[in-house]
């Protein structure tokens, strides 16, 4: 397997790098478990509705994406090498790809494609662009902690996918996996390339902690609870 972390770019990120792997290491670890949490609640309740409900702010997650990726370009896009413009554009259409592609799996589900912001979405949504305000670096590093997270819901969904014979969510989860390791890299590597001060690495751990505080939750059994009060 692709080791994503040790990428190319400079050495700005070593004096934070041991809390910045455990930041990465725990968001993922949460997920893993908030998944296998949701799927086994599903087991005992196996609605595709339920589902459906469950794949919507990950649904929005790829379109706001797209929007932040575009709008990091540009903001910042002059401040950035052009293959590293290129790659950022890249992710973008990737991530278009995947509202497309979960779109479609909930649609299958007999669930609706969220259009705007989902409210259980919504405190990850604003602080992503509330980062993105703050530095260059911010937004960066706050998408690549939740990708980060992401990343770690994909093995306990694809154990309850293939339980219930979900083929399709299988099929475009494998997908989107491929594209989050290339993803995570990028973001990384934007990182180690473009910090250079005690206030970039501040505000890139800032971005991180507070989107580990965030990201999770819409992983689990009660965020779905919550999406059906709503």
């Amino acid at each position: 397997m692709v080791d994503v972390r040790n990428v190319r770019g400079g050495s700005g990120l070593d004096p934070i790098r041991a809390e910045l792997d455990e930041l990465l290491d725990s968001v993922q670890v949460a997920t893993a478990q908030a998944t296998e949490a949701f799927f086994a609640s599903y087991d005992e309740d196996p609605d595709p509705a339920r589902l459906a409900l469950w794949l919507i702010p990950r649904c929005w997650r790829e379109i706001d994406y797209v929007y932040l990726l575009n709008e990091e370009i540009r903001r910042y896009g002059m401040q950035f090498e052009r293959r590293h413009i290129t790659l950022l554009a890249k992710q973008s259409f990737q991530e278009a790809e995947h509202y497309d592609m979960v779109g479609k799996a909930i649609e299958s589900l007999g669930g609706e494609v969220p259009t705007t912001v989902p409210a259980e979405a919504e405190p990850w949504s604003r602080f992503l662009w509330e980062c993105l305000d703050r530095h260059p670096l911010s937004a960066v590093a706050a998408w690549n902690l939740s990708e980060t997270s992401a990343s770690g819901s994909f093995e306990p969904t694809f154990r309850g996918a293939e339980r219930h014979g979900l083929d399709e969510v299988t099929r475009i989860y494998k997908q989107i996996e491929k594209d989050e390791k290339f993803h995570v890299g990028l973001g990384l590597q934007m990182m180690a390339t473009y910090v250079h001060t005690d206030e970039d690495r501040d505000e890139i751990l800032r971005a991180m902690r507070g989107m580990r505080d965030i990201a999770w939750r819409t992983f689990s059994p009660e965020s779905v609870a919550a999406s059906r009060d709503t």
